[in-house]
């Protein structure tokens, strides 16, 4: 009866030990590597068709939220890049709302040069940098 319980108890602290590594290697770090950025969403949509209109028409993408289609024109960490494209869509009379999503770390680091990129440059190249971010988030979905 001794060694029965002995073994059990043996299991039990194996099984243990590497549930709790487990949760620890796989979900800890995953969940660390998720970072809360601004997307500066122009539309949403049930009709992929009309968002593509959209999208195009402002050199933005859609992204697909379970069923309900999404414009966004610019997906930026840096508050400072933040201001200054709120202060360009307002210039330039585009509404928005900006949304807070997660992405993975790796499209924050991906980013940074094309942030300060455009913290530096004037509101002539903001499209264009704008767009160079856009397809790296859709490379990640």
């Amino acid at each position: 009866m001794k060694k029965i319980l002995i073994i059990i108890l043996c299991a039990v602290s194996i099984g243990g030990g590497a549930a709790y590594y487990l949760f620890n290697k796989i979900v800890v770090n995953e969940e660390s590597n998720i970072k809360t950025v601004n997307a500066f969403q122009i539309g949403a949509f049930t009709n992929y068709d009309n968002a593509l209109k959209v999208a195009t028409r402002n050199n933005g993408i859609v992204v697909n939220d379970d069923d309900i289609y999404r414009v966004y024109v610019a997906i930026l960490s840096d508050q400072e890049a933040i201001s200054k494209l709120k202060s360009y869509y307002k210039e330039i009379g585009l509404e928005y709302y900006l949304k807070e999503i997660d992405v993975k770390d790796d499209y924050v680091k991906s980013i940074g040069q094309e942030e300060e990129l455009l913290k530096r440059s004037s509101s002539d190249t903001y499209v264009t940098i704008n767009y160079q971010m856009l397809q790296k988030y859709e490379e990640l979905l």
